[in-house]
């Protein structure tokens, strides 16, 4: 991405335990309740799933068929309003084979996001955690988002802690001054602990001389990677733009700046960054957003659409920028998963803001999710599209994704992951969602995937992957959901797997 959108928070990481940092999330969302209670959605939950599966080992050539049952009491928090605003997901997962024993687990599951306003309008604390165990590897012979996956090795765990300080000065300027500190926890043999911290400040005054404005945004960002393999690394970034306001609805940004980093471990990088973009925003649904610069890795850009109509969701984004595993899992703001958001939201009117959060989360990562487990740093481009359209009873999404990444060579240690035996991965899918409602109470859904992911370097690998999925859903009361689903998917190339799934939910609100 060639340069740092509004509302992005600095990015910096510092060891703490789980489950301080679990329960310091969960006791800011609970002790916000008393200010306002009407404002403030708890949602106890009980969810079962039976499973039959014609391959359940994905260790072994050798299909093993199975039975799994799965018992997950949770909990969703979610505050929309008032000095604190966030939202969180937990449950305790325990699936249980009768056949594979070996493979039963108990683990928790544990998404949340939030943002308290210690001092109003100057002090921000952001809070941000997750806890997992989908196979974030798009090499991986079970697709991601797959509720059979539950290894202990897969396990990631992600927090972060944000404060910052926020002023205004002069008719329209802005300034912010933050820290963050994020930390990620990897699963045995597949990521290595990584502590990342940023130091970020911005000032800026767009319309200072209505006609022309300026801003500065600095920012410091150094990454220690444990467990012996690596080294800490540095990136510094500093830009000036020049704010051009042709009027209201469009205006152009010149840019210049500064920047270095030693991920390389020869020498390092460092250079001037030159660049231009623009933002139009022709009507109230309508916005464009486009940035280009010249980086020291090359051209770095930018760029984001998004249209709105009574029964259309159209949306755009590319970006080419330096990136890493810490970053797209604490990005919980991504353009992609902010149109899966949105549309969630026109299916499910009447839902929470956790529970959007939360079946945004699951169809991302059913279509791919981030498509790669490396602790390296790598230089990515990445395009996505989609489209959504909403009739009375029928819901229509499509969704198109390309991802390239190529390793920046940070580690001097053992490598772990994906960028183990590659140095560059592509990943390419495409999937379409179908929702239609039967009656008042039923609804089908139905979905396919197909997706190629390839990786080139010490090995080589081609994994060619579908994934199709058929279900009803039924609401048997205002708190009671029973569902049938079949899912057939099937992975070829360089490692071969095929499964038959049929699974019977039964959901419950408290």
């Amino acid at each position: 991405m060639a340069t740092p959108r509004a509302n992005r928070r600095p990015e910096v990481y510092v060891r703490m335990r789980t489950m301080p940092a679990l329960s310091l999330l969960a006791l800011a969302v609970l002790t916000a309740a008393p200010v306002a209670a009407q404002t403030v959605i708890v949602t106890p939950r009980l969810d079962t799933r039976l499973t039959w599966t014609d391959n359940v080992d994905t260790s072994d050539d050798d299909p093993q068929k199975d039975w799994v049952a799965e018992i997950s009491p949770g909990i969703g928090v979610s505050r929309e309003s008032g000095r604190f605003r966030g939202y969180l997901n937990a449950s305790l997962r325990n699936l249980v084979h009768a056949q594979e024993t070996d493979e039963n687990e108990t683990y928790l599951a544990f998404r949340g996001n939030g943002e308290f306003e210690a001092i109003e309008d100057a002090v921000f604390i952001a809070l941000a955690g997750s806890i997992s165990r989908t196979d974030t590897s798009a090499f991986s012979r079970r697709g991601g988002g797959d509720s059979l996956s539950a290894d202990k090795a897969d396990e990631t765990r992600m927090w972060s802690i944000a404060p910052r300080y926020q002023f205004r000065f002069g008719d329209g300027g802005t300034g912010s001054l933050g820290y963050e500190s994020r930390w990620l926890q990897g699963g045995s043999g597949t990521l290595a602990d990584t502590r990342q911290g940023r130091w970020t400040l911005a000032v800026s005054d767009p319309g200072a001389l209505r006609l022309f404005g300026w801003g500065i945004d600095l920012a410091r960002t150094d990454t220690t990677f444990e467990q012996g393999l690596g080294r800490e690394v540095t990136q510094e970034i500093g830009r000036a733009t020049l704010f051009v306001n042709v009027d209201p609805q469009f205006r152009v940004r010149l840019i210049g700046g500064y920047e270095s980093n030693d991920y390389s471990l020869v020498d390092g990088e460092e250079g001037a960054i030159w660049g231009a973009g623009f933002d139009w925003y022709p009507t109230e649904r309508t916005s464009i957003s486009a940035t280009g610069e010249d980086r020291v890795f090359g051209t770095g850009y930018d760029v984001l659409f998004r249209h709105r109509m009574a029964r259309s969701t159209w949306s755009f984004s590319a970006s080419r920028d330096i990136s890493s595993n810490l970053d797209e899992f604490g990005n919980d703001g991504m353009d992609w998963l902010g149109g899966l958001y949105d549309l969630y939201k026109t299916i499910y009117p009447g839902g929470t803001e956790s529970e959007w959060r939360r079946l945004a989360q699951e169809a991302y990562d059913r279509a791919g999710g981030f498509g790669i487990r490396t602790n390296e740093y790598y230089l990515q481009r990445a395009i996505s599209a989609g489209l959504t359209l909403t009739g009375a009873r029928n819901t229509l999404t499509f969704l198109l994704r390309n991802t390239e990444r190529e390793r920046l060579n940070t580690m001097s240690g053992v490598l772990v992951g994906d960028f183990a035996e590659f140095d560059y991965t592509e990943t390419r899918s495409a999937s379409v969602a179908f929702t239609h409602r039967l009656s008042g109470l039923s609804t089908l859904n139905s979905t396919v995937m197909r997706s190629k992911s390839e990786g080139r370097g010490t090995s080589s690998r081609d994994i060619d992957r579908t994934v199709f999925s058929i279900g009803v859903t039924r609401r048997l009361s205002p708190d009671t959901t029973a569902g049938l689903n079949y899912r057939y998917q099937k992975a070829e190339g360089s490692d071969d797997y095929t499964e038959n799934a049929v699974s019977a939910t039964l959901g419950m609100r408290f």
